[in-house]
């Protein structure tokens, strides 16, 4: 989907910090992880944090979002702050899980994160799930599936989206498509076209999932049309993955272009050569995400490991 990119200052600012912050905060995580400080597996979402920026933006707190493994994009989108999220990895009982969940298991109901499963495909008839707690309880909220092409393969995902269409749900699919299922590429592990798939059972948008502008403006108008009770919604996002599936390594089976195919570099582009925001806002925002993460690593640091009492709480 190609059209003009139009946005006001305070929401380009917006979806830029919201992505800087993911950014950030993953390279962070990518630098520590070999000191052994993180016991957790780590999934990181560097060069997909337009998918998680544009989309997360339109959703409110009420709105439930049910993720997969790859969680801290995402979530932090949603409303998950720096400190209770490091803290959770550094496996502290200030953590969102109180440290027994990890980095795939964030759980943040003030934001609408109900939980996350380790699963591929887990999460997504969970989302219809509370689709249908919405209809049946006349209550303003989506259920919001996340989750990878991988997980289009799992018949969970089949009879979801049956499900969501057959009922008319409040329902929005949104698969992250990094063209990969681990080392897998989809030639070798789907026999299936995701958009010819969902778009059997409902109206389907492919988007551009490294311009954030351009997720942003496919995610609104999906979300307006699940609210207005037009029913479930597919969002194909279409996005590179830059790190190894699992890990803090750079990936080595995916070519990236680190100025083309960067979300960051292209709304920062856009911002300064649209007179939205100057290089210098730009830089001052990035210090002041720099300062936020030392500030939730000392906050992770000093906070108490949990007590098998804790589990009886």
């Amino acid at each position: 989907m190609t059209r003009p990119h139009t946005i006001t200052r305070e929401r380009g600012l917006r979806l830029l910090r919201t992505m800087r912050t993911i950014r950030q905060a993953s390279e962070r995580i990518a630098a520590l992880y070999p000191t052994n400080v993180m016991e957790t597996p780590v999934h990181l979402c560097i060069g997909q944090e337009a998918v998680a920026a544009g989309i997360c933006h339109h959703l409110q707190d009420r709105d439930q979002l049910f993720l997969g493994h790859r969680t801290h994009g995402p979530a932090m989108a949603k409303g998950l702050g720096l400190r209770p999220l490091f803290a959770e990895l550094y496996g502290r009982t200030t953590g969102c899980s109180r440290g027994f969940g990890g980095s795939m298991h964030l759980y943040d109901p003030e934001h609408g994160l109900p939980g996350s499963s380790a699963i591929v495909g887990g999460s997504i008839a969970l989302a219809v799930g509370a689709g249908l707690a919405a209809q049946l309880q006349k209550q303003d909220f989506l259920g919001v599936a996340w989750f990878g092409d991988a997980a289009t393969n799992a018949g969970v995902c089949y009879e979801s989206m049956n499900f969501a269409a057959l009922r008319g749900l409040p329902v929005l699919f949104v698969c992250e498509d990094n063209g990969y299922s681990n080392v897998m590429p989809k030639s070798v592990h789907s026999a299936h076209d995701i958009e010819t798939l969902a778009k059997v059972f409902m109206p389907t948008v492919a988007v551009d999932g490294t311009d954030a502008l351009a997720t942003f403006a496919a995610a609104g108008e999906a979300i307006a049309s699940i609210r207005q009770g037009g029913g479930p919604r597919f969002l194909h996002c279409q996005t590179k993955r830059w790190m190894k599936h699992q890990g803090h390594e750079k990936c080595d089976i995916v070519t990236v272009d680190r100025e083309r195919d960067c979300p960051i570099h292209k709304l920062e582009a856009f911002l300064r050569g649209s007179g939205l925001a100057s290089g210098a806002e730009l830089a001052q925002t990035a210090c002041e995400i720099e300062a936020a993460i030392d500030d939730a690593i000392a906050f992770a640091s000093a906070s108490p490991f949990p007590t098998p009492e804790l589990l009886e709480a």
